[in-house]
């Protein structure tokens, strides 16, 4: 059975045509059953918004002919998009540039390092950041540096207090007023100890890229794959940013200059690896990736372990539709992830993991408030989630 057939089960098509198009191919059968099905371009163009993947999308939908009149809202928001991938691109050479002035080296990290050149061609989204990891100088003169270059706070509250144990400094905005943001890191990300990262080594790999007239440090293709997955896996624990996510792995393995073998060398400690595996075997599921024969076991010899396949149905359900997420307790939620990624904890260290990176900031992070439901209530709701999950296929 297909992975676009799989993912109509779930009665979400543009969700489904969305993860189908990171593959940036219109070609695919996937992508050509949910096309000729019934769609909502209204719902579609807000997935694209909301996944900053206006231009990547319409590239692929693009490609069909006689798109609703309801498609041309999508087609306006893809031109606009295209041009501030061109003003973030050029942004980001000149913060690169004032930093190099000022004594400091940066390596760009995430979608910057593809947009900048990091692959022979960057997947089609655009970015709220622009991430830098300093490797030369200090991180909070990097930060001055950029407030003297006219990048200003996103909000006042939002101090170097706020931030002082955080893994990047406080965002910024850019000068231009274009509302990009600025994400100076003092670290790859949290829990480098944990998943055993050598940043180092990844230095080691890094390599330069030219933007213009300005030389920009980037990681090696295979340690870019490896920082989508940690961040997707790790970070947003295997349910946010899933298009972003997804687009650029296809991006990165696309790569003539990509090596699976490589890329399981560099993969690192256990841990880390579960981050890798889980991200490819869910492309796989949702996002029509294609992964050779034997890297997902030499990633994980257990093939996910003992409830490898209800693991699966439960974070494509989360991926296809997030509001399944209030159907069980944030517990059960977090059991799952903790089992995907075989780790162990008590009840502190386990609220500890699943929060780590999160800094609470005034007017910003707060919960969603769900009506209260009972102990039986809940029980009964989790039973009927996980029997969904046991039947789905």
């Amino acid at each position: 059975m297909s992975t676009a057939l799989r993912l109509e089960s779930y009665g979400n098509p543009e969700a489904a045509l969305l993860l189908a198009a990171s593959r940036g191919d219109p070609s695919r059968e996937s992508v050509r059953r949910l096309m000729a099905g019934r769609l909502d371009w209204t719902q579609l163009t807000r997935l694209a918004v909301e996944s900053h993947a206006t231009p990547g999308l319409w590239e692929v939908v693009s490609a069909f002919p006689d798109l609703p009149r309801e498609a041309e809202a999508l087609q306006s928001l893809a031109v606009v998009n295209d041009f501030r991938r061109y003003h973030i691109r050029a942004l980001l050479a000149r913060v690169v540039g004032e930093l190099r002035a000022a004594g400091i080296e940066v390596l760009a990290i995430k979608g910057a390092a593809l947009l900048a050149g990091g692959v022979a061609k960057a997947a089609g989204r655009t970015m709220s950041d622009i991430d830098l990891l300093v490797v030369t100088g200090s991180p909070e003169r990097a930060w001055q540096v950029c407030r003297e270059h006219g990048w200003t706070l996103v909000d006042e509250a939002w101090t170097e207090a706020l931030y002082r144990e955080h893994h990047h400094l406080p965002p910024l905005l850019d000068p231009d007023g274009v509302q990009i943001g600025l994400e100076l890191h003092r670290t790859l990300l949290t829990g480098v100890d944990r998943l055993g990262l050598d940043i180092e080594a990844i230095l080691g790999r890094s390599r330069t890229v030219n933007v213009g007239e300005v030389a920009v440090l980037v990681p090696s293709v295979e340690d870019l794959l490896l920082h989508v997955c940690l961040h997707f896996a790790w970070s947003n624990k295997l349910q946010r940013g899933t298009w972003r996510a997804f687009a650029d792995v296809h991006a990165i393995v696309s790569d003539p200059r990509f090596d699976w073998d490589r890329f399981i060398q560099v993969s690192g400690s256990r841990l880390s690896r579960q981050c890798c595996y889980w991200t490819l075997r869910l492309g796989s599921a949702v996002a029509d990736l294609s992964v050779p024969d034997g890297v997902l076991r030499r990633l994980d010899p257990s093939s996910g372990g003992r409830f490898a396949g209800l693991l699966e149905r439960h974070l494509v359900s989360q991926i296809m539709d997030p509001a399944a997420g209030t159907a069980v307790s944030e517990r059960v939620r977090r059991w799952f992830w903790f089992a995907a990624m075989q780790e162990r904890a008590t009840s502190d260290e386990a609220s500890q993991l699943w929060n780590e990176g999160a800094v609470l900031v005034p007017g910003e992070g707060d919960p969603v408030e769900h009506p209260a439901r009972g102990p039986l209530t809940a029980v009964i709701s989790t039973c009927g989630y996980l029997a969904r999950l046991l039947t789905r296929g």
